[in-house]
């Protein structure tokens, strides 16, 4: 999400604000009093992989710049995160939907992983004002965060790195293949030994020297045919015509 308009701070009553806050809280990097008002403004959110930025207005008419970042999950953790979305039929069905499924968050909790951050450590957070503790800025950033979450929840995964017209491609593929799995390869032929195969050991294969018997056929078949075939040229050199005088060499070249 990105604008320039304000972003009203105080979280709204939907769900994912609620479970962001309340993670934080328990993290213990965030408490909701910080909300109370008056909560500066926030514009120009915008949440991009692994990371939030946005200005938060001062009281002394000035504004500060504020970041929030958060660990992206690598490609071996996203492929586990979509099998598990894949694998859960209304998670699956839902996105598919164009819906951001409430089980979004078990299924990737059964992967291993957390879409929320899940330690204090996993955050990085920033204010560019003097204020080193209990800072407003980041409190309202964080508010106005929530709120957006609920809006768009799948600001949530392309925080985590995954934007969400990708993951539903990559989710709608792996239902794909495993509704049209490939059909079993057929093992190659064991090799023969090589006493058995000294007659073309230095040939590609039997599909090398089908392909060379059929040239040898070919050259056969027309061997000695072309200067005949052709039509007459007209012209005489030593009282003979040209096809005539070229036949020879053309023998002796395909000997």
């Amino acid at each position: 999400m990105s604008g320039d308009g304000a972003v009203a701070a105080t979280p709204g009553p939907g769900a994912w604000s609620r479970r962001f806050l309340a993670r934080l809280e328990a993290l213990g990097v965030f408490r909701m009093e910080q909300l109370a008002p008056p909560v500066p403004q926030v514009s120009g959110l915008t949440v991009t992989a692994g990371s939030v930025g946005a200005r938060v207005s001062a009281d002394n008419g000035r504004g500060y710049d504020v970041w929030i970042e958060l660990p992206v999950f690598d490609a071996r953790q996203w492929a586990r995160a979509e099998q598990a979305l894949t694998d859960d039929d209304q998670v699956r069905e839902a996105l598919l939907d164009g819906e951001f499924p409430a089980g979004f968050e078990a299924a990737l909790t059964r992967a291993g992983l957390s879409l929320l951050p899940a330690r204090a450590e996993d955050l990085v957070l920033e204010c560019s004002c003097p204020q080193w503790s209990a800072c407003r800025h980041l409190a309202a950033v964080l508010g106005a965060l929530a709120a957006a979450f609920d809006t768009d929840p799948f600001l949530l995964p392309a925080w985590r790195g995954r934007g969400g017209r990708r993951l539903l491609r990559h989710v709608a593929q792996r239902r794909a293949s495993a509704a049209d799995p490939q059909s079993p390869t057929v093992p190659p032929a064991p090799e023969r030994p090589l006493d058995q195969r000294l007659d073309d050991f230095w040939c590609e294969g039997e599909q090398h020297r089908a392909l060379l018997h059929a040239s040898d056929d070919l050259a056969a078949a027309s061997a000695g045919a072309a200067p005949e075939q052709l039509a007459p040229s007209g012209i005489m050199l030593r009282g003979k015509p040209l096809e005539t005088l070229l036949l020879p060499a053309y023998e002796a070249f395909m000997d």
